[in-house]
């Protein structure tokens, strides 16, 4: 009897803190999204800050030094930054030309603020750096400190503060401090998909030739993941590199990952030179996702009719039906281009 008692005992304690814990988490939940989702009321009051600094009313002139100190004390907490970065969309989208005057007046608090939230969480660093990626005429003309402060960010940074840090970054169109990052990123072992690296770097708003000369020269030290993100940033925009990744296709060192990343590239900048190179990975590669990259690149290449036969007789022997069915696309488009021509 007594020891039934207490096991009920400990099961309704058990019960009182599993409830507990449960309306805990809720009222976490609940504080971060009321930190996250500023009231329209709060945003409203920004709204009217930034409209008496835009437009001149006679015999009034706003006082800029104090709207300075003003903004360094408020935006020092996210929630107000959040709030406020809802007025500027707003301005920006009404008022562009207002805009433009203010928010480049402001660079100086901006740098400030970088240095601020530098020394804040991972989740207010990561919020203000989504913020100067937003926004980031905030930079000003010499934006070098406020790009230092922004790369110091990655130190105890986890993958969504990186992803934030180098949009800005991008956004800024700074490209030593996209190089930088990256170079952080590969010595401290930091992981990022290459296709989250590769979208970020896409929304450069500088010049992405000169940013991809700086990418491909630093990426032969860089691991495999980040050179794969380079390559596949360089396919999106420039075919000048044709020749300078032949020999890659070439190099059995290099590994499967960087070869099928300029495979692709070759898909999307048809180059001649690379067709028979391509072709020995259909005939002779025993890496299988390396074949069917080949494969799917040579399908978008006009056919060459003196080279089919041989493929065709290569293939019967030695691959399945998939490979025959992808390999003969090149000699059905030849064939048809013949019929018609007749």
């Amino acid at each position: 009897m007594f020891s039934d008692l207490r096991i009920y005992f400990v099961i309704g304690i058990f019960m009182i803190a599993c409830i507990a814990l449960m309306f805990f988490n809720f009222a976490i939940i609940h504080y971060s999204k009321s930190r996250n989702t500023p009231s329209t009321s709060k945003v409203n009051k920004w709204k009217v800050i930034l409209y008496r600094q835009i437009i001149k009313t006679p015999g009034v002139q706003p006082n800029k030094l104090r709207h300075e100190k003003f903004l360094l004390r408020k935006l020092s907490k996210a929630e107000n930054l959040v709030a406020y970065a809802q007025a500027l969309q707003y301005l920006k989208s009404e008022f562009p030309e207002a805009y433009n005057g203010y928010i480049q007046k402001k660079h100086t608090v901006f740098q400030r603020l970088a240095y601020i939230y530098s020394k804040k969480s991972r989740i207010e660093r990561t919020c203000y750096a989504d913020f100067i990626g937003t926004f980031p005429q905030v930079a000003g003309d010499t934006p070098r400190q406020l790009v230092d402060t922004l790369i110091s960010y990655i130190d105890d940074s986890n993958i969504h503060c990186r992803t934030k840090v180098l949009g800005a970054l991008c956004g800024i169109g700074s490209v030593q401090g996209v190089v930088n990052v990256l170079q952080l990123i590969h010595d401290r072992g930091l992981f990022m998909h290459n296709q989250l690296l590769t979208n970020e770097l896409s929304n450069f708003s500088g010049d992405k030739e000169i940013l991809g000369e700086y990418l491909w020269r630093e990426s032969r030290q860089w691991n495999d993941n980040i050179t794969v993100s380079v390559i596949q940033f360089i396919t999106r925009f420039s075919s000048r590199y044709r020749d300078t990744f032949l020999p890659i296709l070439q190099d059995s060192s290099a590994s499967p990952e960087v070869r099928a990343a300029v495979i692709r590239y070759y898909g999307e900048h048809i180059y001649g030179p690379a067709r028979p190179i391509l072709m020995e990975f259909i005939t002779n590669s025993t890496d299988s996702s390396l074949t069917a990259a080949a494969e799917s690149v040579l399908a978008l290449y006009p056919a060459l009719a003196p080279n089919t036969s041989a493929i065709q007789e290569e293939e019967q022997s030695e691959f399945n039906w998939y490979v025959q069915h992808n390999t003969r696309l090149p000699f059905l488009s030849w064939a048809v281009d013949k019929l018609v021509g007749t």
